[in-house]
């Protein structure tokens, strides 16, 4: 167990440290986010009455999380060309849950700073107003809702690594998987947009849903990568 671990926080420093050095992932993200928010700006304009509506707010702000956060999901596994990374740590001595808990951290780590430098410039452009409490409340709820993102994709990714085309079919399968936990993530953060108490349902639903993919993440994985065990 304590070997694991310490595989485990090998790997994410080590993907800590290569990012600092490329920043390759986080900025493509953070690019991503902003024209995308720029394009929403234009077509939902803030001051529009459309655009003042809570529902739609929380719509917008998830659907940049969904696209945005999917290209670092999408490099987990695909970064350094071709699933080059993915290759490399199956062929170290180390369990393969251990790789998948890994990139798991490091991949939900570098997603939801994305999302929270996003939120803060979501926030000018469409002048929404939190209270402390609402905004440790979205801040927990985007974490939530993240980590269950990308707990499904990195699962996503693995399979479609070596496919022609796997970055579009990540995003065909993925997308999918994800409708009921962004539900539940829209109608929160909507709550706390129109300064209303968020549902506490909501946010066990997120949690429930995050169970289910990294369950599954953890049943799946070893099985997908099995053409890289010896003999």
């Amino acid at each position: 167990m304590k070997s694991a671990f310490r595989d485990c926080l090998r790997i994410v420093y080590w993907d800590f440290i290569r990012e600092m050095k490329r920043k390759d992932t986080i900025v493509a993200m953070l690019l991503f986010s902003f024209v995308c928010l720029v394009i929403f700006s234009l077509a939902v304009p803030p001051d529009s009455a459309t655009g003042a509506v809570p529902r739609v707010r929380a719509g917008l702000l998830w659907v940049l999380y969904l696209l945005a956060g999917t290209i670092g999901i999408d490099r987990a596994f695909r970064g350094d060309g071709g699933g080059k990374v993915l290759e490399g740590l199956l062929l170290a001595p180390i369990a393969r849950l251990t790789v998948f808990h890994a990139r798991l951290i490091s991949t939900f780590c570098f997603v939801l700073a994305m999302e929270m430098i996003v939120l803060g410039a979501f926030c000018l452009v469409y002048t929404v107003a939190l209270a402390a409490s609402q905004a440790l409340w979205l801040a927990a709820l985007i974490a939530a809702a993240s980590f269950g993102h990308v707990a499904a994709g990195i699962t996503v990714s693995a399979m479609t690594r070596a496919m022609p085309g796997g970055d579009v079919l990540l995003r065909i399968l993925l997308f999918p998987l994800l409708i009921p936990l962004f539900w539940a993530a829209v109608d929160g953060t909507q709550d706390l947009f129109a300064g209303i108490e968020v549902d506490r349902r909501g946010i066990a639903i997120v949690i429930a849903f995050d169970a289910i993919y990294l369950a599954a993440g953890q049943l799946l994985f070893p099985a997908v990568v099995k053409d890289y065990d010896p003999g």
